[in-house]
């Protein structure tokens, strides 16, 4: 169960907000504030879980994290603003953090793709490949804002599945190799 859920975690925060946004009815600003605070909460106990625990980060989900926080920030100290170009860019707002986490993170240790050991590709490479489907994803999604499936669903599925592969590639190669 244990194993479960440190390879899960991550991905409460953003399954709850998905779930939450497109079962309920969010019309006003003031709607936004508990899928923000809900999902903030659960994207930082998850971080803190893992800190604790000594597991990399999965890099897309950290992003994802900290757009929740800047939009419950948002919310909190009225910067109407920055709730208002979340509501317009939709998913793409999101990407847009994956994408700075990702630029960020090129210089870790563990780089964007989040690998202890690199196999493959090294860090750099991984990560600079990550980062570039990432910002492909980034703009197919802003070339089709407004449609659910092409504008927010694909562009997150392209981005784990590149994920994905990058590290199963890492895993193949580091097991060929021993």
């Amino acid at each position: 169960m244990k194993k479960f859920l440190d390879n899960s975690i991550e991905s409460f925060a953003l399954t709850f907000f998905l779930i939450y946004i497109h079962l309920m009815d969010i019309k006003v600003r003031a709607d936004w504030l508990w899928p923000y605070l809900c999902a903030s909460i659960l994207g930082l106990a998850a971080i803190i879980y893992l800190y604790k625990k000594h597991i990399v980060l999965n890099r897309i989900f950290l992003g994802g994290t900290l757009y929740f926080c800047s939009g419950l920030l948002g919310l909190l100290i009225n910067w109407d603003w920055l709730n208002q170009a979340y509501a317009e860019l939709e998913a793409v707002a999101m990407l847009y953090w994956i994408v700075l986490v990702g630029i960020i993170s090129i210089f870790t240790p563990y780089g964007f793709l989040g690998i202890k050991n690199p196999g493959y590709f090294s860090n750099t490479q991984s990560s600079l490949l990550l980062l570039f489907f990432c910002i492909i994803a980034t703009g197919i999604a802003y070339l089709f804002i407004g449609n659910t499936f092409l504008g927010e669903w694909l562009p997150f599925i392209f981005i784990f599945s590149v994920r994905g592969l990058l590290r199963f590639l890492d895993r193949k190669w580091l097991k060929n190799r021993v």
